[in-house]
């Protein structure tokens, strides 16, 4: 007999905004650490996303992937998705951007990455780490 699955543990989903090599390598570390990651090329394309998927429990956005005002972006996709965490990568906070927004440096680590993720996507998403 296999396992159901509806007994697996939930999947965090997570849009990454994003168009250069952060995409990638973002994407990878997150997807090995276990959560449901979805790509945009563009702004437009994340806030789509957003719009279409109900149950989205992080937006990753780089400053130069969105292609677009970075800030209305935000906006945009609370709209759809109130309180909706957010993390930024980039050189500097954008002016305009909500306090809320959590940066970190693009220059990051992957275990500030993955440090950064599990703040801000809610408790009862995170998959159990494995022994």
């Amino acid at each position: 007999m296999s396992s159901s699955p509806a007994t697996q543990a939930p999947t965090a989903r997570v849009i990454i905004c994003d168009y250069n090599t952060l995409l990638q390598s973002v994407t990878g570390l997150l997807r090995m650490s276990g959560y449901a990651v979805f790509q945009a090329y563009d702004g437009q394309a994340a806030a789509e996303l957003c719009r279409h998927m109900p149950d989205i429990d992080l937006l990753v956005l780089n400053t130069e992937g969105t292609g677009m005002d970075t800030p209305a972006l935000v906006h945009a996709v609370r709209q759809a998705h109130a309180g909706l965490p957010v993390l930024h990568i980039g050189k500097a906070p954008i002016p305009g951007m909500p306090g809320d927004v959590m940066d970190l440096a693009d220059s990051f680590s992957a275990e500030q990455l993955l440090t950064a993720v599990r703040s801000l996507v809610p408790v009862g998403r995170l998959i159990p780490a494995s022994g």
